[in-house]
């Protein structure tokens, strides 16, 4: 188990895997004459998923009654999960466009929907990236003994039922995030296996700054436009969380924690059991990767293993990159793990809970 001052550091390269999928990925790029960032059809995507918020948002001032109301505000927060995937997902990862400034002021998108874009790229990029499914050191798979995912984490009595109980705690994961997890990441010096010590006083600004307009854009203004009670519109924005959590923690369960997940150690000196390349290939997995539909709402989520592999490349590409990296790991005789439909991949994370409900020591 990783300790979260421990160093970490992987084995070299066993074989030419991963030399050998970067010079075919170069190559598809050469031969396309297209660059890793992206293309006209990229910036289509991010105009219409801004327009479709944007203009959701504005329609509820002009709903003539509640029921109006409930289905735009679910609409909204499923969207708004779709927005932040597609466009802030890809920009934390400087995937967007060539010149760096231009992809931080897209991060930007996570503040403008609730959540605090100086956590989550430190969280996501920070420490998932750099230690996935490693326990302790990866803050993406969330570390409480709510729930027991890894399999050598201290055992609860209650886990016994967490398959039961835990689809509901799904359903308040945007909400935590938005009124709690932000504000604890300010006082937590380690967050995983990233460094927080250093927090940024302008950040502590920037992030009570945008949830008040983001709160007050969602709760008050609606209320001040409207003759309904207030609480109409508290009730609102919960449903508005619970449908961004369903959204959400779908794509989030589907790639690391499945029943057929693995959760690498280090030694006691810090060595991971695998390579760099290897480690990713294990501890990911994809999914719908066929489907045209879920991959452009889901920002490429699903073609989560190349992603991992080659973070820096803009999601519109990884259709293509996919197959380089099946031919490519099926020649080295590497497993690639995938699920043919996101309904499959979701349940198995739940077959993982169940899994993991009893004592294995």
């Amino acid at each position: 188990m990783a300790n979260t001052n421990q160093k970490i550091f992987f084995k070299k390269e066993s074989d030419s895997f991963y030399k050998e999928l970067k010079e075919e990925i170069e190559n598809y790029f050469k031969e396309k004459n297209i660059n890793k960032y992206a293309n006209n059809f990229m910036y289509f995507k991010m105009i219409f998923f801004f327009l479709i918020y944007l203009g959701s948002y504005s329609t509820i001032f002009y709903c003539p009654n509640i029921y109006y109301l409930i289905i735009n505000y679910s609409f909204i927060g499923i969207w708004g999960v779709f927005l932040g995937l597609n466009v802030g997902h890809d920009a934390a990862h400087n995937a967007i466009f060539k010149t760096k400034k231009y992809n931080q002021l897209l991060v930007h998108v996570f503040d403008l929907l609730g959540t605090n874009s100086y956590n989550w790229k430190n969280r996501h990029v920070g420490a998932h990236h750099l230690y996935p499914n490693v326990m302790n050191m990866d803050s993406d798979i969330q570390q409480t003994n709510v729930v027991k995912i890894f399999p050598s984490d201290k055992h609860q009595s209650f886990h016994f039922i967490q398959y039961l109980y835990m689809p509901f705690l799904y359903m308040i994961y945007i909400f935590r995030w938005v009124v709690y997890r932000d504000f604890k990441d300010i006082f937590s010096s380690k967050i995983g296996g990233y460094d927080n010590s250093k927090y940024p006083i302008k950040e502590v600004i920037k992030m009570l700054l945008f949830k008040f307009i983001y709160l007050f854009s969602f709760i008050v203004l609606p209320w001040l436009i409207h003759e309904l009670p207030f609480y109409y519109f508290l009730l609102l924005f919960l449903l508005l969380t619970v449908f961004a959590s369903l959204c959400i923690t779908m794509v989030l369960l589907s790639t690391h924690v499945g029943e057929d997940a693995n959760f690498p150690e280090p030694n006691k000196n810090g060595e991971m059991p695998h390579s760099w390349s290897h480690h990713h290939l294990i501890t990911a997995g994809d999914f719908s990767t066929n489907s045209f539909v879920i991959t452009h709402l889901f920002g490429g989520f699903n073609h989560h293993v190349i992603h991992h592999l080659f973070q820096n490349i803009c999601h519109i590409h990884y259709p293509e990159l996919t197959k380089i990296l099946i031919r490519i790991s099926k020649k080295h005789g590497l497993n690639y793990r995938f699920k043919k439909y996101l309904t499959a991949a979701v349940l198995s994370h739940f077959k993982l809970l169940y899994k993991n409900r009893k004592a294995f020591n």
